[in-house]
């Protein structure tokens, strides 16, 4: 059963907290399709934003990500307005690495070789956002309950 792309899209938009980490991993991508390391100017970006931990830790989850990617990342352009199906996992991963780690590994699971040591990076960094007050909801959408077959009269 496919599901209703209806049914997958977001309820609310995006959080501060995924903003502030989308506009990071779009700064990370921009950097290094123009060629430069992105690793400092990134981190310092955040540090400014948020603190120096949650900017090194970003650079260690992009790192990771970097180095276990089956193949490279799909990102939007910022202008368009879209949020890309590579940036929503990366997202959604990092928002549930502090409640539900397996779901955000399977989410993971197209897009990286071994989704685990980013996912320890993302719990780390999830935590790091929260205390700078930029904290990532954990997005877990419950399936609904089928709803029973209403009851008929027997017709004789």
């Amino acid at each position: 059963m496919t599901p209703d792309p209806m049914a997958l899209r977001w309820t609310a938009g995006p959080t501060v907290g995924e903003r502030l980490l989308l506009s990071a991993m779009r700064q990370w991508a921009a950097l290094r399709s123009a060629g430069e390391h992105p690793t400092r100017l990134v981190a310092q970006a955040l540090a400014f934003r948020a603190s120096n931990r949650t900017g090194g830790l970003f650079v260690a989850w992009m790192q990771s990500v970097e180095a276990s990617l089956r193949r490279p990342i799909q990102v939007e352009c910022p202008a368009c307005g879209g949020i890309s199906t590579d940036e929503q996992r990366l997202m959604v991963s990092c928002g549930l690495a502090g409640t539900a780690t397996a779901a955000g590994e399977a989410l993971l699971e197209p897009l990286l070789v071994d989704a685990q040591p980013t996912m320890v990076l993302a719990r780390a960094l999830n935590a790091a956002l929260r205390v700078d007050g930029y904290p990532l909801p954990a997005r877990l959408r419950q399936e609904p309950d089928a709803a029973p077959a209403p009851e008929r009269a027997t017709v004789h």
